[in-house]
């Protein structure tokens, strides 16, 4: 049997369930992250942790399911490259949950110290955490057709290629925004850090994606 065929007849499995809830939480992640900016950037400090609490609280629900499914897997009938295809895709979808959270305490330790950075700043990364969220949405589309719509997870995969070249032409003109602005080296080192954790989410998504095309066209492939 094959893994797409696998992951079809076993759509209300034990793993299959827990894939979509993991993919959910890892949405979960960002979104709140995105709200957390977009309070930011609207002045809204307290709303704006109030959403990093919740994005925090998601991150680590990923997390018990990236547990759950790595335990679950291990004890499967899948061969054993189909079930270390999964388990790949499985944490590198955590990592982009993991390095959102990353970037969240960043952004959290800014405001905390209450570090002065200028709202032009602010409004530039809203723009990079709503095509960060844009990637989450695109994901859970692309796990939740798997094995059911594989033309559907493929059109996610490019919507999802399409905000990672979105995401690094942000990354640059954040960086020079960095060099040009008058803020001192706690707020520089802090905003790089939180710039970082930003674009190491995005790249997992990217890579994430990457991985169900190649499980998609692998499985197309051994059919023929």
């Amino acid at each position: 049997m094959s893994l797409l065929e696998w992951f079809y007849s076993r759509r209300e499995s034990m793993v299959s369930k827990n894939m979509r809830s993991h993919a959910q939480d890892v949405g979960d992640t960002i979104m709140e992250f995105n709200r957390a900016m977009s309070a930011l950037c609207q002045g809204d400090k307290e709303k704006a942790l109030d959403a990093l609490k919740r994005s925090f609280l998601a991150e680590r629900s990923a997390d018990a399911h990236e547990q759950s499914l790595s335990e679950e897997l291990s004890r499967g009938d899948l061969e054993e490259k189909n079930r270390e295809d999964l388990l790949h895709l499985v944490r590198r979808m955590d990592y982009a949950a993991d390095w959102c959270k990353e970037a969240g305490m960043n952004l959290q330790l800014i405001l905390e110290i209450g570090i002065p950075v200028p709202n032009i700043i602010w409004s530039k990364f809203c723009i990079m955490t709503r095509e960060l969220e844009r990637m989450a949405k695109a994901l859970k589309v692309a796990v939740d057709n798997l094995g059911v719509n594989n033309d559907q997870s493929i059109r996610a995969r490019k919507d999802i290629e399409e905000s990672e070249h979105i995401m690094d032409e942000l990354y640059f003109m954040m960086k020079k925004e960095f060099f040009m602005s008058n803020m001192d080296a706690r707020a520089l080192y802090l905003m790089r850090d939180l710039l970082h954790g930003i674009e190491n989410s995005a790249d997992n998504f990217k890579d994430s994606a990457d991985i169900i095309h190649i499980l998609i066209v692998s499985q197309r492939d051994r059919l023929r």
